[in-house]
């Protein structure tokens, strides 16, 4: 499993890549996901006004990262970028890549 830092650094990545539209999709699709109540301490104010970059930090100092990774590779399937889930999931089994 990635560190929290690894998965910071890789999914920020991954997360610049989307436009502000796509970052708005994005921000709603992983709230519907039940992935455990750990993303559901994420308070919702700080999700809305949070950039790609701020996303991940506040999923992750809200939640474990294993929870955030696997979000995000939800999310990322759910707005068919096949390209970026595949790459978060890659580096969420292998961060060094």
């Amino acid at each position: 499993m990635a560190s929290s830092a690894q998965l910071d650094f890789n999914l920020k990545a991954l997360l610049e890549q989307l436009s502000q539209d796509e970052l708005s999709k994005f921000k709603s699709l992983i709230r519907t996901f039940f992935l455990g109540k750990e993303l559901q301490t994420v308070p919702q104010m700080e999700v809305d006004k949070a950039n790609g970059k701020q996303l991940v930090e506040v999923f992750t100092s809200h939640s474990y990262s294993y929870w955030a990774g696997m979000a995000a590779i939800q999310g990322f399937e759910k707005m068919n970028e096949t390209h970026l889930s595949e790459r978060a999931d890659e580096r969420r089994v292998m961060p060094l890549l």
